[in-house]
């Protein structure tokens, strides 16, 4: 079967880093969100991707090419304008005019195993024509909620539910769909609720639960949280023979090493963690759990990394703190940088958003959001909840002389 990924949307909700990439272009424990999704449709079975493109697509053409390293065939369908899903789905229409069925992927969505083959394999046996994945929602309010039959067919689609109306189900990013789909999403104007209504109206529309990992990545902690779903299922480590770990490195629980890694003496990793290729570790750090240090990064002599996902080639300047952040790729920070990452009231940490919204991320450890290619002068304390742009230069913290 082949597939429909979609990719093309532009996530205000993910600034700072979805203004220098596509949010499918995270890099995580070593892989981008989107890397982790065609692998695992290759896993499936998947030979053929039809990939939806639009912002900041160049990033994604340059990465994946026609996806020969990953044995996919890779075509691009360009969603030119931003419009609706159902618009982007019907980009398929042409070319997979010849298809009785077709996969249908959201790409901002990310699962611990592989949800696509258990849902391929699913369809193989079902007598519907139609599946979608279905799983538990994160919160209450935040997706349409969807309602089940006993015999697991999609009986009812309630788009915003809002707080008290909360189903114990959620789509979850894919399904599988007969090419009759797209002559239906033509006929309503590209309404993809629309299209789910008349299949559920239809009881045409099956159910597969899929109860493992899955988060829809839309806010910037959402990171963090991908992260941890990644790293809690690891049970060893693995160091490469071009890791050097001087004497006196202190390594407890799984801790994966890309490729020519330099860990000076008396660091202390407690993983689960990820440190990338070509990264170094300097003298007297300490990398604690569910920190993620994308290639090519620097963390300097006395720093402490908690809880952070670093997208690669990034530099943490001496005794500073990064706990509960994220930092876009190319960042510099310089010496004695501290990521507040708690409120002194004791409540969860308040995010503004770019957006100007205020919102209340229910996390009471949360500490910066940094954009890619940012650069922090010395000596900064950056409140908890902070965002910095992509590219924003902020001088160094000077109390003498003072200006």
């Amino acid at each position: 079967m082949k597939a429909l990924v979609l990719a093309a949307a532009k996530s205000k909700k993910l600034l700072p880093f979805s203004e220098t990439r596509p949010k499918m272009m995270i890099h995580l424990c070593g892989a981008y969100i989107l890397e982790r999704l065609l692998i695992q449709l290759k896993e499936a079975g998947v030979t053929e991707v039809f990939l939806v493109v639009s912002h900041q697509q160049q990033m994604i053409r340059d990465f994946f090419g026609r996806g020969r390293e990953l044995g996919l065939k890779i075509e691009y369908l360009v969603q030119e304008t931003p419009g609706s899903i159902g618009e982007a789905v019907l980009l398929g229409a042409q070319p997979l005019a010849q298809e009785d069925r077709f996969l249908l992927v959201y790409a901002d969505a990310m699962v611990t195993g592989n949800c696509f083959k258990a849902l391929l394999d699913q369809a193989a046996q079902s007598n519907k024509a139609n599946l979608a994945t279905v799983t538990h929602p994160a919160s209450e309010g935040a997706y349409g909620n969807v309602y089940l039959s006993g015999e697991m067919t999609i009986s009812k689609l309630i788009e915003k539910p809002g707080k008290g109306r909360l189903s114990n189900y959620i789509f979850g990013g894919s399904f599988i769909f007969t090419k009759d789909c797209f002559d239906l999403l033509k006929k309503n104007g590209g309404d993809m609720l629309g299209l789910f209504q008349t299949l559920i109206g239809k009881s045409d529309l099956e159910a597969y639960l899929w109860e493992k990992g899955w988060i829809d990545i839309s806010r910037p902690w959402h990171i963090l949280i991908a992260n941890q779903l990644i790293m809690k299922d690891w049970d060893r480590s693995i160091i490469p023979d071009s890791v050097v770990l001087e004497k006196g490195v202190n390594i407890n629980g799984p801790v994966v090493f890309g490729e020519r890694v330099r860990v000076c003496s008396g660091v202390n990793i407690n993983g689960p963690c990820y440190i990338g290729a070509d990264s170094f570790i300097g003298h007297s750090s300490l990398i604690r759990d569910f920190s993620s240090i994308g290639p090519g990064s620097t963390i300097g002599y006395g720093s402490e990394v908690k809880n952070a996902v670093l997208f690669g080639n990034s530099v943490v300047g001496r005794l500073s703190f990064i706990g509960d952040s994220v930092l876009g790729a190319g960042v510099h920070l310089g010496s004695g940088t501290m990521t507040i990452n708690n409120s002194v009231s004791g409540g969860s940490v308040v995010f503004e958003s770019p957006e100007g919204e205020t919102l209340d991320t229910e996390l009471v450890k949360l500490g910066a959001f940094i954009g890619d290619a940012a650069v922090i002068g010395t000596g900064h304390n950056l409140a908890p909840g902070t965002w910095i742009s992509a590219g924003a230069v902020i001088k160094d913290h000077f109390t003498y002389p003072l200006k």
